[in-house]
């Protein structure tokens, strides 16, 4: 793994843990001597991201979902939802982008493809909910 590597996850684990910036200094400073990411070399980096996996933190893969994924009827349901919104006028973006934002905002989960059964379910539910307050306010 490349140094820039290793620093880009050690930061993005550092949030995930939601480690304030202290905390995250001391945690450096204990473990390597150093209060800054930066001034590590690859086997002090390898150690702290080991100990920041230690704590909870897991590496997600960002590689494109597979056919298996999206073949999740629920998943499908949900694309199918997003999509009949955009063209309702309800929602301005179709992305995908678009679609994991509402997805992180109500499950805290970063990717409609990540979801479990039922944080798929409620998903599923805000959006019928969301599609019924717009055609409630629009028909007055």
């Amino acid at each position: 793994m490349t140094r820039q590597k290793y620093l880009q996850l050690i930061h993005i684990a550092a949030h995930h843990l939601k480690l304030d910036d202290t905390t995250y200094r001391q945690l450096l400073h204990r473990l390597t001597g150093e209060t800054s990411a930066k001034a590590l070399n690859i086997s002090q980096l390898a150690r702290v991201l080991e100990t920041l996996k230690a704590k909870g933190f897991r590496i997600q893969s960002t590689q494109p979902t597979t056919k298996k994924q999206t073949d999740r009827p629920q998943i499908q349901k949900i694309q199918a939802l997003w999509q009949a919104m955009v063209d309702d006028g309800i929602v301005r973006d179709a992305s995908a982008t678009a679609l994991a934002h509402f997805v992180k905002r109500e499950t805290g989960c970063d990717s409609p493809y990540w979801l479990d059964n039922p944080q798929a379910s409620q998903v599923i539910e805000k959006l019928k909910q969301w599609q019924k307050r717009v055609a409630r306010t629009t028909s007055c």
